[in-house]
């Protein structure tokens, strides 16, 4: 009967202890150099003084930094993100999705002037709507507002900037509240009853608060906004023509309607301010004094450039009209030169020497002249002979002619029956008359008293 050996593996030698290999063994014995370089080398020993435990270094023995560090150290001076030019406006996503540019200027408007009238519900400082505005216009630089196209319709984010801008800008007003004011301007009727339970309620509540975060992550949390009405303050003052009420209030409209168009997408707060001053010094035909021998641009540091590409840019959006405004003082078209607003020192020395009456425009602006005589003389002139003449009509006890008059039914007929046939006429309007009201585009986004 054959046997059958049992299996026996293979001899193994034991395990050695390596040995510190010779430069001339290495060289010699390494047949695959790669392979150790593959493993990686051990973990080094934590160092035996940290940085919290290591005694400070003496000053002399600190080497001096090299020039070539120091320039590779310089910090690179980053542009904003928010500021684009016009060819990247016109590659917008809503005008890569196919809306023509002027109908994205439409609705840009639309929604600008959306937030402008649920603002004045809500009482809100323009400085809070031009905040909301910024939110507006840099949200749809990074998304559509072609619904066809997965696109968000720009009356929702408008209210959702207006929201957010409520928050940052810390006007303390409620969600409620706000919600109910962008309701009743979507309807086109500042007296709608809004209740809280109604679906028009819920739906704007849900939207604005789903928005709010789509809204953050396209601003990349940049919610810190520079207004030109702050700047604008402060460049008047510096100009001394503050108390100047016609200046102030032409500068002040401008910087309210920059935020209708593009323009807080082209330059910042600063040049939109120093444009507003331009612009209101032409419409009014206010000169501005030179500030030490200086024009009043260059003493304020001012680009020549910017000022006439936003007067360009409010001047095209007055002639084209988006909104369909009726009334607009500022639609005339002045010629726009920096050198007419400018109001040199010699100027004033040949004003002051042909016995022209000068008036301080630091404090007030200028007095018409009626036939020669100042304003304020005229007004007197004026009420001296009024006075005259009712002393003159009304001799004896004045005050018993005053309260017949006052108590005399054809001369102070009542109102009281005309004001409840307004009531009713206003209570009384019909279903179709109120949806002819909301489908008609005239004023777009007016609130109907």
């Amino acid at each position: 009967m054959a046997s059958i050996d049992r299996y026996r593996p293979p001899y193994r030698e034991g395990y050695q202890l390596p040995s510190a290999p010779s430069n001339t063994s290495i060289k010699s014995s390494s047949k695959s150099p790669s392979r150790r370089r593959d493993v990686p080398p051990p973990a080094p020993s934590p160092p035996t003084n940290s940085s919290r435990t290591s005694p400070p270094r003496p000053q002399s023995r600190r080497s001096a930094p090299s020039p070539a560090r120091s320039i590779a150290k310089t910090p690179v001076a980053m542009t904003n993100q928010w500021y684009f030019t016009q060819d990247e406006i016109l590659g917008s996503p809503s005008i890569l999705d196919g809306l023509s540019p002027a109908e994205e200027r439409l609705r840009r408007a639309k929604g600008v002037n959306f937030i402008y009238q649920a603002g004045i519900l809500l009482e809100l400082p323009q400085t809070t709507l031009y905040v909301a505005g910024v939110f507006f216009h840099r949200f749809f630089m990074r998304c559509s507002m072609v619904e066809e196209k997965h696109g968000i319709h720009h009356y929702n984010i408008a209210a959702t900037a207006l929201f957010l801008a409520n928050k940052t800008e810390e006007n303390c007003r409620k969600t409620k509240d706000i919600i109910i004011a962008v309701a009743k301007v979507a309807q086109k009727n500042a007296k709608l009853i809004v209740d809280e339970q109604s679906k028009e309620y819920w739906r704007w509540r849900d939207s604005i608060l789903m928005f709010e975060e789509v809204m953050l992550e396209s601003l990349t949390f940049d919610l810190m906004i520079e207004s030109p009405h702050f700047k604008l303050y402060d460049f008047l003052g510096q100009l001394q023509v503050i108390h100047n009420k016609n200046l102030r209030h032409a500068a002040w409209a401008f910087c309210n309607d920059s935020c209708l168009t593009i323009l807080p997408l082209l330059m910042d707060a600063r040049d939109i301010a120093i444009a507003a001053i331009f612009f209101s010094s032409t419409f009014t035909g206010e000169r501005i004094e030179d500030v030490n021998g200086e024009a009043w641009w260059k003493a304020l540091n001012g680009n020549e450039d910017h000022c006439a590409k936003a007067i360009q840019v409010l001047k095209e959006f007055y002639v084209e009209n988006p909104l369909r405004k009726q009334e607009n003082p500022y639609s005339q078209s002045p010629v726009f030169n920096l050198e007419n607003t400018r109001r040199r020192g010699e100027d004033i020395g040949v004003r002051s020497t042909n016995g022209t009456p000068r008036t301080d425009s630091a404090t007030q602006s200028p007095k018409a002249r009626v036939n020669d005589v100042d304003e304020a003389t005229a007004e007197r002139e004026i009420d001296t002979a009024a006075a005259e003449s009712a002393s003159q009509a009304a001799p004896g006890d004045s005050d018993a002619v005053l309260k017949e008059a006052a108590n005399n039914p054809v001369i102070h007929p009542s109102t009281n029956g005309t004001k409840r046939k307004v009531v009713e006429s206003l209570a009384s309007e019909s279903r179709d008359q109120k949806r002819q009201r909301l489908s008609s585009d005239d004023d777009e986004g007016e609130v109907h008293e």
